[in-house]
């Protein structure tokens, strides 16, 4: 078992090293008794993925304060993500605890397939074990995660012993709790480890049965103040405003669109059971506005020796445009700023689209405001 962020990688873009990012679940909706992993399909295809005979249930996160897509109705569509996973977290059916490489089967082109596997292989049976991370019984420890693609939603950290059969039961059995009342930000170029840079507002939200989840902290640019009349702050990349109020400014929509990657990872303390042993920790993002439930996994040893601090991890320079014009040269001919071993664009220039393709990443032209192109990933980099 492992994060699958550890291996070399042909064709992801920054935030996806290791291509940690194309483990995931399409087509999963709350109370459904499985997922629809069919990529040719777009995940449900806008639909509702079961039916209510078949155990589509109703949502139990209808706090304003907790939802992070539309949280007052005040879209023209406001039952659009309403059987979505952060609807009811931890409800929606995953096919793997671990992810599934490209979320799905049946990839077309432009799906994106991590390095060395196939479309549809279960992360719990195919990623290789690795060198655990170190974790002192019965304190505390950090975890962080990364985002570049926005879907909204909540997050939240589960442990499963390695001497029991790796399963999303036995992770749901074991959810671990919030070490302190806040999350925080990381930035990449801070001179600490894990410590944090800046304290952030959290939401953790208890589920039904106890279990605790927190709000993906990085809010929905909207669309218009009319529409949305109850919104957060405006940041400088969603001048308008943001679906909540967010409580720090430095962030993007993600790597996928104009404006830049974000240069962070959203950090929280968890407390450490009290159990030495060896352990598969699991990350687990349930998406509002994206029928998709994220899942990464890592390895753990939980001891009573004593913990030594964990190595930096130096951060690659950010790459520059110096001969790109925004709106004056052609994304698709200098519009790429980095590329990989292979020759693929791993990072287009400001004002330019990423887009994976099985057959050469590519940048093309800005959309405008509020087009977005369908990305079936997400890039989310998890780490220990």
């Amino acid at each position: 078992m492992s994060s699958p962020g550890t291996g070399p990688s042909t064709g992801s873009d920054l935030s996806c090293e290791g291509d940690a990012c194309y483990w995931y679940q399409v087509g999963c909706m709350i109370g459904c008794p499985t997922c629809q992993l069919d990529l040719d399909h777009k995940g449900c295809g806008g639909t509702n993925c079961c039916s209510k005979s078949e155990g589509l249930m109703e949502p139990t996160n209808n706090d304003p304060e907790f939802r992070t897509w539309d949280p007052h109705s005040q879209s023209k569509n406001p039952d659009e993500h309403k059987y979505n996973p952060w609807r009811a977290p931890g409800k929606a059916p995953v096919a793997d605890p671990c992810g599934v490489a490209s979320g799905g089967t049946n990839p077309g082109t432009y799906a994106a397939i991590p390095q060395g596997y196939k479309a549809g292989d279960k992360g719990s049976e195919v990623l290789p074990e690795q060198k655990p991370t170190l974790w002192k019984a019965g304190t505390t420890a950090w975890v962080g995660w990364g985002l570049s693609a926005q879907h909204a939603g909540g997050y939240s950290y589960r442990l499963c012993p390695k001497d029991s059969t790796i399963s999303e039961t036995c992770f749901q059995s074991n959810t671990l709790t919030f070490a302190t009342a806040n999350s925080s930000i990381h930035f990449d170029n801070s001179t600490s480890h894990f410590e944090a840079d800046k304290k952030i507002i959290t939401r953790t939200y208890v589920a039904p049965d106890g279990t605790q989840w927190r709000t993906n902290p990085v809010p929905v640019c909207i669309s218009s103040t009319s529409q949305y009349p109850i919104h957060g702050s405006p940041t400088p990349d969603c001048p308008t405003g943001t679906m909540f109020e967010a409580g720090f400014t430095e962030f993007t929509q993600g790597f996928l669109v104009p404006g830049g990657k974000n240069r962070f990872s959203v950090m929280d303390k968890v407390n450490v059971p009290k159990k030495v042993g060896s352990y598969v920790l699991s990350w687990r993002w349930d998406c509002e506005a994206a029928d998709q439930v994220w899942t990464s996994c890592a390895d753990i040893e939980i001891t009573d020796e004593p913990v030594p601090a964990p190595a930096p991890t130096p951060t690659p320079p950010d790459g520059t445009c110096p001969n790109f014009k925004p709106g004056v040269d052609s994304c698709s001919t200098k519009g790429c700023m980095t590329r990989d071993e292979s020759g693929s664009c791993r990072e287009c220039c400001e004002g330019c689209w990423w887009i994976y393709s099985s057959e050469g990443n590519m940048c093309v032209e800005g959309h405008k405001t509020g087009e977005h192109p369908f990305h079936t990933h997400g890039a989310h980099l998890f780490h220990v």
